[in-house]
């Protein structure tokens, strides 16, 4: 059984329990119907559910509830059993000393105790009270050995299907309440479930909300007001009844104690205003609501999961007292808002996730095609490389490109945009193109740089920097003339004539990086990569790598990888040093997130084609 994470397939189990809850005329067939689905998604084994009922006097699951839906019980809880059933338990006393007031609780079960067999291992339960507003209508025991068992996601789900089920069990209580009184009323609240349940569009479903509710209370008018972006107001999304547009308008409204629907977030109780003149002290107002003469309302919390989201309000234009009946189903109406307007905005978010993800595929994609597809295959040459982007698109690049005149000279490039992500992409577009066009123009190292630097200056408004090393590699004679403006040096392995007891150096020539200072003056070196020699050019990714402590990966580490790999390969090629060191860096930051961009190029100079490799 999975209890791997996937938003995705939770989102669509949870619907459909949402739908099994709320289009059922069987609650009790479909608490059963929704227990079984939620103890398979958590990744449990066994659950049951109590409905409170004042009227059971027997102890047959303890006094004043019912046992109403149960999975998978061990054969020590059957329920035939009286040993296990035939009194109350923890989870009951605690409900009615009105102890259970988390989301989820941790009870360790009395009956679970009577556990014997293949799962006497079980011992401990996570109860969930099944509310509806302010009553409590019943318990759901989801049971597991011990309480690690349960993960933050499967508490998440937990406590999302208890609501849900809260709401089924009151809405069932509410329509034999009100059936003989009510029952065209019922059938509008009903029709009102399936609605919610159909529509998507988060705009569409909120208006058809206030329309709805406006009519079945027959108010004046009616608004829901959401906590958006800024944390210190309510925002105006659907509105109906009012004689000005207040979601046009982008009116908002203060969350804090000042008004009704601020005081109706923080307490998450509902707040009835039978004559708003009368409030000590007089609640917030501004000059457009004056307009609208309300003279009374009922402000009911939208509430998911444990958190505020925003109010549904419903006004009248004289004094007027909500019915208990009335009130009763403003709160179950909103409770069905609230689970609506939350399961549409994740859907609404989960489309946008994905058309991101789409575009930062396709972004992905164009990015790798400006990299060389292949690292170039010339007789006394290797060369390797590896990217590999922080995000799904990065600002590191490299670039390898026959440069025109005498035949066997190369453009050698690897630079790092001083950002990541989309921004940092479209920079280093910019920038590899730049970079490469001078080249080609003749230019040497040192103005290629220069000239890469002015035009980024002048033409780029980004507020990037840029830093580069380009060299010309001679094919012919291992000649590489560079200049390097505020990149790390490349690693220079000499040979000196023996593969094994090589050593270091490092191209150290510098400047500032590109993009600060409108001119540069680019210093320019030439050294000879002699047969054997390895060059390896690399970003901070590579050397500022992270593991669990913090620790980063460094060039002592870089160095060691490739003396370690000669030692053991004295004729290593450029690929398997490649390989090498990027395994290395794996293996060092383990599952570490990296923030940074990683780029490799290694290029040895060889003996010719004959050479083992």
């Amino acid at each position: 059984m999975s209890t791997e994470a996937d938003p995705i397939a939770d989102l669509h189990t949870l619907n459909r329990i949402s739908l099994t809850l709320n289009q059922a005329v069987d609650v009790q067939t479909a608490l059963n119907s929704s227990l079984s689905q939620l103890v398979d998604l958590m990744g449990m084994e066994t659950g049951w559910i109590f409905v409170v009922e004042p009227s059971a006097t027997n102890r047959w699951g303890g006094p004043g509830f019912r046992l109403a839906a149960h999975h998978n019980l061990p054969p020590g809880m059957a329920t035939n059993n009286p040993e296990a059933w035939l009194k109350g338990c923890d989870c009951q006393s605690q409900c009615l000393a009105g102890r259970l007031t988390e989301a989820y609780n941790e009870v360790r079960c009395s009956r679970l105790s009577e556990v014997t067999g293949e799962r006497r291992g079980l011992a401990v339960h996570a109860s969930v009270p099944l509310r509806s507003g302010e009553n409590t209508v019943g318990i759901l025991n989801i049971a597991a050995a011990d309480w690690a068992a349960f993960s933050p996601r499967s508490l998440a789900l937990l406590s999302n299907v208890g609501s849900q089920m809260g709401i089924a069990l009151e809405r069932a209580r509410l329509f034999d309440i009100m059936q003989s009184q009510r029952i065209q009323e019922q059938a509008v609240l009903l029709d009102l479930s399936q609605q919610l349940l159909n529509r998507r569009d988060l705009d569409e479903l909120m208006q058809f909300i206030v329309d709805k509710v406006r009519t079945l209370v027959n108010a004046d008018a009616c608004a829901i007001l959401l906590a958006g972006s800024d944390a210190g107001n309510l925002t105006f999304r659907a509105a109906s009844g009012w004689r000005s547009d207040p979601v046009a308008a982008g009116y908002l409204v203060p969350a804090d104690e000042s008004t009704g629907s601020g005081r109706v977030m923080i307490s998450q109780e509902t707040r009835l205003l039978e004559n708003v003149a009368d409030e000590a002290p007089p609640l917030w107002t501004a000059e457009w609501l004056e307009g609208e003469d309300f003279q009374a309302a009922a402000i009911v919390p939208l509430v998911a999961g444990d958190a505020s989201i925003g109010t549904l309000v419903i006004d009248s234009r004289q004094p007027r007292r909500f019915t208990e009946t009335e009130v009763r189903l403003l709160r179950l109406m909103a409770n069905q808002a609230a689970i609506a307007i939350e399961n549409a905005r994740l859907h609404l978010e989960e489309i946008q996730r994905q058309r991101i993800e789409e575009e930062l595929d396709v972004a992905r994609k164009i990015q790798l095609s400006m990299l060389p597809s292949n690292t170039p295959e010339l007789p006394g040459w290797q060369f390797a490389a590896d990217f590999e982007a922080a995000r799904q698109v990065g600002g590191d690049f490299y670039d390898l490109f026959l440069l025109p005149g005498e035949p066997g000279r190369w453009g050698v490039v690897i630079a790092d945009v001083s950002d990541k992500g989309v921004p940092a992409a479209l920079y280093m577009a910019l920038s590899r193109t730049t970079v490469r066009n001078i080249a080609l123009r003749g230019r040497n190292p040192g103005e290629v740089l220069s000239f890469a630097n002015r035009f980024l200056q002048e033409d780029s408004r980004a507020d990037m920097l840029l830093t580069a090393f380009y060299g010309e590699l001679d094919t012919r004679n291992g000649q590489l003339t560079y200049a390097n403006a505020g990149h790390n040096p490349p690693l220079w392995w000499r040979a000196n004539g023996d593969r094994v007891t090589g050593q270091f150096s490092e191209l150290g020539t510098n400047c500032p990086l590109l993009g600060v200072f409108p001119e540069l003056d680019v210093p320019v070196e030439t050294i000879e990569l002699a047969l054997g020699d390895i060059l390896i050019l690399y970003t901070d990714g590579i050397t500022e790598a992270i593991n669990d402590e913090l620790e980063e990966f460094g060039r002592p580490r870089l160095e060691l990888v490739v003396e370690k790999t000669f030692r053991e390969q004295p004729n290593a090629s450029a690929d398997l040093i490649r390989t090498a060191i990027v395994e290395a860096v794996d293996e060092f930051v383990g599952n570490m997130i990296q923030y940074d961009d990683m780029t490799l190029l290694v290029i040895k100079r060889t003996e010719g084609d004959h050479e083992e490799q």
